[in-house]
């Protein structure tokens, strides 16, 4: 015999764990997870926070910025670790679960695009350079700071995205549950479509500009491109490979093919990739202003890069309005009674 609670339960979809019922392990797998990203997260952060204080370790000369603009840039970054500091506690502890959504996942898209490179570009780099194959940077830092910083931002990333995975199952299963058939259908769709395709044609030109620059090409480049190192062609590299994974994802929730593909696949293609090509060309672009704005004594030659930076910009912002309007339709289907 149902009871009302029983009754309420059903209709609004929400699924009521028996008094009984073990806890399930993912609690702990989040817990576990979490600490250990934050973890990850200590080197990078203790050596910010020791060049804020006045610090030279891991410096061997002085930077061609100016002493201003360098300690700025140690306080921001260092900010955004202890931002993704408590991200990560919140995706470990349950109260992170009545945290408002929009404070979750902006800072959490924006944290995986800029750490995702990470993951292909920091094994690498450090292997080159404990190997003496190639540097990494200027002469600037001490040959151990680059792979400390690579591998430190390669560990975020794998921590806070399997945190993020464990944490969005549980508040919401819903985008995790069922295929492309069973989305999107109406006018959610409708708006969806154009967006994609358009979205999809600007990825494919910044990976047509970044992969050739990745298998060192020079087209398109600045006078210095043709001196660029393993990490700037591996970022291109990573940068390509993104802005593909974010086409294909968008396009896939867009059409809803193949109709049988579980849906998590394309949102992850397209929140992964979307992130770091966003975040990737913002980043870069903001290095350029402040190279225009004076902090630095020449204006660097740029070629077609703040073009392909601007494309990519453009593409994720697409994406990140694209996502919203995907999560807010499932979001309202789901709580839509039967």
């Amino acid at each position: 015999m149902s009871t009302p609670l029983d009754t309420t339960a059903r209709t609004s979809g929400d699924v009521i764990a028996h008094p009984s019922a073990t806890p399930r392990p993912r609690g702990r797998a989040r817990l576990i997870i979490g600490y250990l990203a934050v973890a990850a997260v200590q080197p990078y952060l203790i050596l910010k926070l020791t060049w804020i204080a006045g610090s030279t370790i891991g410096i061997t000369e002085t930077s061609p910025l100016d002493a201003s603009v360098v300690r700025g840039g140690n306080i921001v970054t260092a900010v955004m670790e202890l931002t993704a500091i408590a991200i990560l506690l919140a995706f470990t502890h349950q109260w992170g679960l009545r945290v408002p959504a929009w404070l979750v996942l902006v800072p959490a898209w924006i944290g995986t695009g800029l750490l995702a490179p990470f993951v292909i570009t920091g094994p690498v780099i450090a292997a080159s350079v404990v190997s003496d194959l190639a540097p990494v940077g200027d002469d600037s830092l001490a040959p151990w700071v680059g792979p400390l910083v690579y591998l430190s931002f390669g560990a975020q990333a794998v921590g806070i995205a399997s945190c993020f995975v464990l944490y969005a199952k549980e508040r919401w299963p819903y985008v995790f549950s069922g295929h492309l058939s069973d989305r999107l259908i109406g006018p959610s769709r409708t708006a969806l479509v154009p967006i994609a395709w358009g979205t999809a044609a600007l990825l494919v030109v910044v990976s047509v500009a970044r992969l050739p620059w990745s298998l060192g090409a020079a087209w398109g480049l600045p006078s210095s491109g043709e001196s660029r190192g393993v990490a700037e062609q591996l970022t291109d590299g990573a940068s390509a490979v993104f802005a593909v994974a974010a086409a294909v994802g968008i396009l896939m929730l867009a059409v809803g093919r193949p109709r049988r593909t579980r849906i998590w696949v394309p949102v992850a293609l397209a929140w992964i990739g979307g992130g770091a090509t966003l975040e990737a060309g913002a980043y870069s672009l903001v290095l350029l202003f402040t190279k225009l704005t004076g902090a630095v004594d020449s204006v660097p030659a740029t070629g077609m890069v703040p073009f392909v930076d601007l494309l990519q910009v453009v593409a994720g912002v697409a994406i990140g309005v694209a996502g919203a309007v995907i999560l807010a339709a499932d979001h309202a289907r789901s709580s839509t009674p039967s």
